[in-house]
């Protein structure tokens, strides 16, 4: 059940960035967000918002969420996947495959997004 109530929260997210909807990923933030982008650069949930949804600097076509495990810890759930990204930074479309980590809290009888870290995955 956790799995999939994460997975929608993921969903969402994707959704959101790729529409670029900076009211829906706001309601998807914890207010303390924090998040280490694959660059390395740690965004506040204002910046993530920007660079995501706003700005236009980053504008994501699709994110496809694989092999997502969650765990929970009471009103803390960790899930780790792989993100399967299209989207054009500064102008150049690029895919990628990438492994992140999200924390996720329980506020109010939902799941918003607290925190997470994205990276490349180690080649074989």
């Amino acid at each position: 059940m956790i799995t999939e109530e994460i997975r929608a929260v993921l969903t969402a997210k994707a959704s959101a960035l790729s529409r670029r909807s900076a009211d829906d990923m706001t309601a998807l933030l914890h207010p303390d967000f924090v998040y280490v982008n694959a660059g390395g650069y740690k965004l506040s949930k204002a910046e993530y918002i920007d660079v995501g949804c706003t700005s236009g600097k980053l504008v994501f076509r699709s994110q496809k969420v694989s092999e997502l495990e969650v765990r929970q810890f009471g009103d803390c759930a960790v899930a780790t996947m792989v993100l399967d990204d299209q989207f054009a930074l500064d102008g150049r479309e690029i895919t990628a495959t990438f492994r992140s980590l999200c924390i996720f809290t329980r506020k109010d009888g939902r799941w918003l997004w607290a925190a997470g870290q994205t990276m490349r995955p180690q080649l074989s």
